[in-house]
């Protein structure tokens, strides 16, 4: 069968890049509305990637010149998480074993190609939309709307800000596809900046926008507070492991695109039948 990305997949795929912004976007009262600009931004800008993707193909000079650009936003991912994981569970581990697990992880699941990856992230994103919808009402009642803040002068440098670690691996990703799914892009990066903005939303009502400025993970923190008996104390854990989970397939994806022009392929990594020979 001729590999392909199924657009279901796909639209998954592309859910999982504003889902990874989630835990280190700081939550300010422009937060929500830049979350929803920039995603949008990006999902037209990759919708139009995605239909040029044919032709950037065509060259390999191209090619590697995105698989150099995907560097970027493997590397900033890679970090981040593991300052993430040391600042909030493993204090004790050395920052450098932490990222070494993940890019061992994340290499792993890269060796399975990009249409298994994407086929991968249809699951993942729906756990982590569910596990963000359900900690948004498990603690409606402790919303404060006086938090509220309109827009002001500020939205255009917090939309750049989220603009500028979203777009990268979003461009690197639309043009990387094996075929045109800009409609797919679109939908997924709407669907995931829609749950990034909700999720900002409710922060800055819960926390409101002093308290959130002085916590690291204000997102992670506010989570906390959907707490359900004993069992459910540490709500941010179960906040936390689907994101991060997103975050390690966005990776995964962007190891895909690295490993192209060595692969040749988006199905099983292998080697060309060039190479074969």
């Amino acid at each position: 069968m001729r590999e392909r990305l199924f657009p279901r997949w796909g639209a998954a795929l592309f859910a999982l890049l504003p889902l990874s912004e989630i835990l280190y976007t700081p939550a300010s009262g422009q937060t929500v509305y830049a979350a929803a600009l920039a995603s949008l931004i990006c999902a037209l800008l990759c919708a139009g990637g995605a239909r040029l993707a044919p032709v950037w193909q065509k060259s390999h000079l191209l090619q590697w010149l995105l698989a150099l650009f995907s560097l970027w936003p493997i590397a900033s991912s890679l970090a981040r998480m593991g300052v993430f994981l040391r600042s909030t569970v493993f204090s004790t581990r050395p920052l450098w074993s932490l990222i070494l697990v993940l890019t061992v992880c994340t290499l792993l699941a890269a060796t399975a190609g990009l249409n298994r990856c994407a086929m991968w992230a249809l699951p993942v994103a729906w756990i982590a939309g569910v596990i963000i919808i359900l900690s948004g009402v498990l603690t409606v009642s402790q919303l404060q709307p006086v938090y509220w803040i309109m827009p002001d002068a500020t939205l255009p440098r917090e939309t750049g800000r989220i603009l500028l670690r979203l777009l990268p691996a979003s461009l690197a990703l639309s043009l990387s596809l094996p075929e045109s799914l800009s409609g797919a892009a679109a939908r997924g990066l709407s669907a995931g900046g829609a749950l990034f903005a909700l999720i900002s939303l409710r922060t800055t009502l819960l926390l409101g926008v002093h308290t959130a400025a002085l916590l690291p993970y204000p997102n992670f923190s506010a989570a906390g507070l959907a707490a359900i008996g004993d069992f459910a104390r540490h709500g941010e854990v179960f906040f936390a492991v689907p994101l991060l989970l997103c975050e390690l397939g966005r990776c995964a994806a962007l190891s895909c695109v690295l490993l192209l022009p060595f692969s040749h392929s988006y199905g099983v990594l292998r080697l060309s039948r060039r190479a074969k020979q």
